[in-house]
């Protein structure tokens, strides 16, 4: 608590300064009051509704969900207080004494991130109170006490991590227009997040609730260490306009991708073809040269570059390969003890038989091709990155579990028609796995290794060039191995494996291979 005794001066300070600005106060007051007023007619409307019809357990989920629509809608209004926390101040011109001070670089950010949760946090709160006190008011029954804890939790951290996320975002922007536009990309993902979160809900998946609690309050925790990481008090006062230079992006992205800033040999050579026809003077290269460059180049960048970043990935690499070992054990630990102790009954097994036998008799010549199989993996993968890439690496690494996990589930279901799992392993999976799998780890602990260099402090590296390096490195081992890999395993999974699995598993089941 000493270590957040400055920040707490800069939140008051920070707080004070609100609590009399009364732009800020107003809107916020009447969304407050108003906001869960629209939520009890909506919840009262929806309840009368489908009681008509029988349908109660619609309205058990929604009313949970409504309370996460109540908080969430009052913190979007407030986020202009985190939004112009630093830029607004240096726009006003009252930065100057704040950074002038003797508190250091810690205390400020987080004396702003204080005085930013608070007031969002506190208003979406009094707004879920008024909701359920219309609820009652209303006679309407509350929701379970566990999910009422799981959606004010819910509506902590991703308050947490709106704030968090728009303080960063004002310590980069140099206008309040710029950072006021960029709170798109706070506001419409964590609207989608809500999305998700309520088909959970009305899944009645309390379990995996929780999991979202976690997984959002790791974001959150990873995006106050971004900030603290680059926030720098120099570089508030020292820029004082951002340009857009693609040139300088690309050439970053290109070296930190090849290693070099040099040409394609190809491109050298169609560049003098086009310089000669056009009667300028150009380089002499020939076709065969060109290609000899480009080989000798590719060989160079997997025999440096890539073998380079390879190292670089061990540690991740290892905790990524640990992780979905533990998600493949469990699961098939989970399942063996759910499952019934005895076989299905015998007209049940029979038609279980039948389906495995249609499985198995579809040698790769029918509707599952290797192209097919490649497309779907790929696509796999790049859901992983896309979402690592938004996440410093955290939703990625539950697309990973999730992935990891339907194959431990899958080990241990097979078991319901009599059949080992470790045979169903070692035949249908070991195969193509033995080259698919090292992969979808190697994706992972990239990305992962992407979200971890975001929040590690570099020195003379911004926020903008450690994204565009670290997501270089994600494409580099996405060509370099990753695909080149999943080439090899569709092929191996649409000609090798269902033979394999005929010949082996089909005599246990007294199938013809």
């Amino acid at each position: 608590m000493r270590r957040l005794g400055p920040a707490w001066l800069v939140a008051r300070r920070e707080l004070i300064d609100q609590m009399r600005d009364w732009r800020i106060l107003l809107p916020m007051i009447i969304l407050t009051i108003f906001f869960p007023y629209l939520m009890n007619v909506a919840a009262k409307t929806t309840v009368d509704y489908v009681n008509q019809y029988g349908a109660n357990l619609i309205a058990e989920r929604l009313l949970p969900f409504l309370i996460l629509v109540v908080g969430y809608f009052p913190v979007t209004v407030s986020l202009v207080v985190a939004l112009e926390s630093f830029v607004g101040e240096k726009e006003r011109g009252t930065i100057e004494p704040l950074l002038t001070s003797p508190l250091v670089d810690e205390h400020l950010y987080l004396g702003k991130l204080m005085a930013g949760t608070i007031v969002p946090l506190t208003v979406s709160y009094i707004g879920i109170a008024l909701y359920m006190g219309g609820l009652i008011w209303q006679g309407i029954k509350w929701p379970e006490w566990g999910f009422i804890i799981q959606t004010l939790a819910l509506t902590a951290v991703q308050t947490l991590l709106m704030v968090s996320a728009a303080i960063v975002i004002s310590t980069q922007s140099t206008t309040v227009r710029a950072a006021n536009l960029l709170a798109s990309f706070i506001v419409i993902p964590i609207a989608l997040l809500i999305q998700g979160e309520s088909a959970l809900m009305f899944w009645g998946t309390n379990d995996v609730l929780w999991l979202a609690v976690l997984g959002v309050a790791i974001m959150s925790a990873l995006v106050i260490r971004l900030g603290i990481v680059h926030f720098k008090r120099e570089s508030l006062l020292g820029r004082e306009i951002d340009v857009l230079n693609l040139g300088w992006a690309w050439q970053t992205f290109w070296v930190a991708l090849t290693g070099s800033n040099r040409p394609f040999g190809f491109t050298r050579y169609l560049r003098a073809i086009w310089k000669h026809r056009r009667g300028q003077e150009a380089e002499t290269i020939s076709l065969r040269e060109a290609l000899w460059l480009d080989w000798n180049g590719l060989l160079r960048w997997y025999r440096e570059d890539v073998a380079l970043t390879l190292r670089h990935l061990a540690p991740t690499f290892w905790i990524t390969l640990a992780i979905g070992v533990a998600a493949i054990l469990l699961t098939f630990i989970y399942v063996d003890a759910n499952l019934p102790k005895t076989l299905l009954p015998r007209e049940e097994l029979k038609e279980a038989t039948k389906a495995i036998r249609g499985f198995l008799m579809d040698d790769g010549s029918g509707g599952i091709s290797s192209t097919m199989l490649f497309w779907h993996n790929l696509r796999a993968e790049l859901v992983i990155m896309v979402l690592g890439i938004f996440s410093f690496g955290v939703l990625s690494t539950l697309a990973f579990i999730g992935n990891f996990a339907l194959v431990g589930g899958v080990l241990g279901a097979v078991q319901l028609v009599g059949i080992s799992p470790w045979l169903i392993f070692a035949a249908g999976i070991l195969p193509h796995g033995i080259v698919e799998l090292p992969s979808i780890i190697l994706l992972s602990a990239v990305v992962l290794h992407m979200g971890l260099r975001l929040v590690t402090p570099e020195e003379g590296r911004s926020i903008g060039e450690t994204m565009i390096v670290t997501f270089a490195e994600v494409i580099k081992i996405l060509i370099a191995i990753c695909i080149p890999l999943l080439i090899l395993a569709a092929l191996i999974e649409a000609n090798l494996t269902p033979r394999i699995l005929l010949s082996v598993v089909g005599r246990s089941l007294d199938l013809e291979p």
